[in-house]
């Protein structure tokens, strides 16, 4: 009966697979370097450590050539303690991070992720929307502008992902999540296309929605991924893909399915930790096919 109303609810609707979207993975190649190979730039927070971290690594591990965490001076050493690949650099001030982020080989953003419920956060969300370049937001960073969608809609200049549970959803744009598939199916679209960003509404089915109506469902996650970290993980990934070059929607498809991938290959006793090192086997699958086709 399950399997049955699950046909049902998916029946008329778009599931994410590689089709949509594996062309586009980036590849590197013999003229390849750290630098065309993406720069990804990723805020940490503090006292909350780990989400910022989580996400560094799956940018890394799904290709980005250089992965930096900005992080406030006095968390400085504990990122820099258990990081080694992934660069941290210690901002002090206001003139300091905006110093940072102007950087002109950053390739793509992400805030959200152990970031903080405060006006630092939001006002670095809106420096990083006005470089134009790709951001992702997630967690910390979509809830400071609870009930204010229009301000975060103002804001969005170029590419953008928009990263909520239900209930970050929720508090956004001031409407529940739905219960029926089709309604909230519905929403997202909405959203998306009033935001004007690729919007990824997490679930047990995930959907994207891209802001000229493109929708698709992701349903490979196993219920391993309801773990601490996951989503930062994911955040991390579609980061990742978006500094190598990829489209917002088609780099949101493709992380949520390497995510999903990723949690299946590892199997159970899951934890968010395990997620980065599971990215390459689900990469050299693709290079395999690519090579027998």
């Amino acid at each position: 009966m399950l399997a049955q109303a699950y046909n049902k609810q998916m029946h008329n609707h778009t599931i994410n697979q590689p089709s949509h979207w594996q062309p586009l993975l980036p590849r590197p190649d013999a003229s390849s370097h750290k630098y065309n190979r993406g720069y990804a730039f990723i805020v940490g927070g503090y006292p909350v450590t780990g989400a910022a971290r989580l996400a560094a690594l799956a940018a890394a591990r799904v290709g980005a050539g250089i992965t930096v965490i900005a992080v406030p001076e006095i968390a400085f050493h504990i990122y820099a303690s258990q990081l080694l690949s992934i660069m941290v650099k210690p901002y002090t001030d206001d003139t300091a991070f905006e110093h940072l982020i102007a950087d002109a080989r950053i390739n793509a953003y992400l805030i959200g992720p152990g970031a903080g419920l405060n006006q630092h956060t939001r006002s670095n969300t809106l420096r990083m929307l006005d470089t134009g370049k790709p951001v992702v937001i997630d967690a910390d960073a979509l809830t400071v502008f609870a009930d204010q969608p229009q301000a975060l809609a103002d804001a969005i200049t170029g590419p953008c992902v928009l990263t909520p549970h239900a209930g970050e959803f929720a508090k956004l744009t001031g409407t529940e999540v739905a219960s029926s598939l089709s309604l909230r199916i519905s929403q997202a679209q909405q959203a998306a296309k009033m935001l004007n960003a690729t919007l990824l509404l997490k679930g047990a089915i995930t959907i994207i929605a891209a802001p000229d109506g493109r929708t698709l469902l992701n349903d490979n996650a196993p219920p391993t991924l309801a773990t601490a970290g996951a989503g930062d993980v994911l955040a991390g990934l579609i980061t990742g893909l978006l500094a190598q070059g990829m489209p917002a929607f088609e780099a949101t498809a493709a992380a949520s399915w390497i995510h999903g991938r990723a949690a299946t290959t590892f199997g159970a006793g899951l934890i968010a930790d395990d997620l980065p090192a599971m990215i390459p086997a689900v990469l050299q699958a693709f290079e395999a096919t690519a090579l027998n086709q």
